[in-house]
């Protein structure tokens, strides 16, 4: 029985040593570490008390389900990766078209000849609104400017183009700014809004498993919260136009009611 003991506690340890070295590697266990507790313990069992056939037979289906599971989570992890990777191939035509994105962040670009482009801010109310207050904020989440909002209907889509100066006139810093809605119903209720994000797509990026758009503003959102897709068009010339407008850029985008506000002009 003494030598059976030191053998059992032999495997005990060679097992605890692979364990160890897993461990610390950083590494999980895999098949092969389970295959090799399974042949360690046939070749330390007792012989006076040897496995049973039924136990045998479990453990091996059991290693056999193990298997398959993780062949099926290798196989899902390629699926993974190539969707993603289509899925960024798919988002490169979005580049040059206006997209409406679900989100609050909008960019503010100064061009070299003075030129500033602001992403605009949609948003509509499920109820509706007596009173309420929209702000930007900086990276820092410091309130840049903010706007007094007065009675908005439910279901209408209104649209908020800042100026790019903060409260005291000033211009803004160019960067990536978020919006801020607090708005109430006639009961003192706060209410909830749906808000979306218009601007032209300037790249595609992959981080961390997930596919952004990147923005003319500067500022990076899902693709996955892309909403709608618009193209600049060429609207044919009419004999009354004059000779020198060759062709119009019309902008085809969503027909619904809007509302138009200029931040910091109202």
């Amino acid at each position: 029985m003494s030598s059976i003991s030191a053998a059992l506690t032999q495997t005990s340890k060679e097992f605890s040593q692979a364990l160890a070295s897993k461990t610390s590697s950083g590494d999980n266990m895999d098949k092969e570490d389970f295959l090799m507790l399974l042949v360690t313990q046939f070749q330390y069992q007792d012989p006076l008390n040897p496995m049973e056939d039924q136990e045998f037979v479990a453990q091996m289906a059991q290693f056999s389900s193990l298997e398959q599971l993780m062949n099926l989570n290798t196989s899902m992890d390629g699926l993974t990766s190539a969707t993603q990777n289509q899925q960024m191939v798919n988002a490169t035509s979005y580049i040059g078209k206006q997209v409406s994105v679900t989100g609050n962040k909008i960019g503010k670009v100064t061009e070299a000849d003075g030129t500033t482009s602001i992403s605009t801010f949609r948003y509509a109310f499920g109820d509706n609104v007596r009173e309420g207050v929209l702000s930007v904020m900086d990276g820092s989440g410091n309130t840049v400017y903010t706007e007094t909002l007065g009675g908005k209907a439910a279901g209408s889509t209104f649209e908020f183009k800042w100026n790019g100066l903060n409260d005291k006139g000033q211009p803004a810093a160019d960067g990536t700014y978020t919006i801020s809605l607090a708005a109430y119903n006639s009961s003192g209720e706060a209410v909830m809004s749906d808000q979306v994000v218009d601007a032209t797509v300037t790249s595609v990026v992959k981080s961390d498993n997930t596919v952004y758009i990147g923005l003319d503003g500067g500022q990076t959102m899902e693709l996955a919260n892309v909403r709608q897709v618009s193209q600049l068009t060429q609207t044919p010339v009419t004999q009354n136009q004059t000779a020198t407008a060759t062709t119009a850029q019309t902008l085809t985008t969503d027909t619904s009611k809007t509302d138009n506000e200029s931040g910091g002009n109202s």
